[in-house]
């Protein structure tokens, strides 16, 4: 895998959405591949924004809106038993059926997904989430801006949170995998990309 930082550029970073779009132009030989990157906003203004990304495949030094500043390939390897410093920027979020049991077009009861703004319903959500790879033995969570954006026209809006603290590894695959594929919804708009340090 790949882990880079680019520099974004455009009056179109405003919308967090787009900011996901532009990313993809830094990988123009496959456009209609699954995506296979995970990426955070580190620092960001009205029209400039610096992303860490991780990828499968190495993206290209100039696209559209996007300058790769440094990339790096990097293996995972995490030793179970190890502890570690983690970083987390994710959107925690349940799932609820709508109680008048209103149905969607395939005739099932509607459900949508509501933020969770309980900090103790953010943590067992957390440790839900890695469960299966670590335990969490110390956990910081921090309230991030709001992320306003719009998609085919219509208006949304995600809460995310900063979840920073201490784990140890309980399972290597499965941690490996969490840092693969990311944690949680959102992450077309900067969620889930999970980073470890000794």
């Amino acid at each position: 895998m790949y882990l880079s930082r680019l520099l974004l550029s455009g009056e179109q970073l405003h919308n967090p959405y787009e900011i996901h779009r532009t990313l993809w132009a830094a990988f123009p030989d496959t456009p209609d591949q699954a995506r296979d990157f995970l990426f955070r906003v580190e620092q960001s203004s009205s029209r400039q924004a610096q992303v860490l990304m991780q990828s499968q495949r190495q993206p290209i030094a100039e696209a559209e809106h996007a300058r790769l500043l440094a990339s790096k390939l990097f293996e995972l390897n995490v030793l179970e038993g190890s502890q570690l410093r983690f970083l987390l920027i994710a959107n925690p979020v349940k799932t609820i059926v709508d109680e008048q049991g209103r149905l969607n077009s395939k005739g099932e009861v509607k459900k949508c997904r509501v933020p969770l703004i309980n900090e103790t319903e953010q943590v067992a959500w957390l440790q839900r989430k890695l469960a299966d790879a670590a335990l969490v033995s110390m956990v910081e969570v921090e309230k991030q801006l709001p992320l306003h954006f719009r998609k085919g026209g219509k208006p949304g809006k995600i809460q995310p949170y900063a979840f920073k603290g201490v784990l140890q590894v309980a399972n290597a695959q499965a941690l490996q995998d969490l840092l693969q594929y990311g944690i949680g919804h959102a992450k077309a708009f900067g969620c889930g990309l999970l980073s470890l340090a000794r």
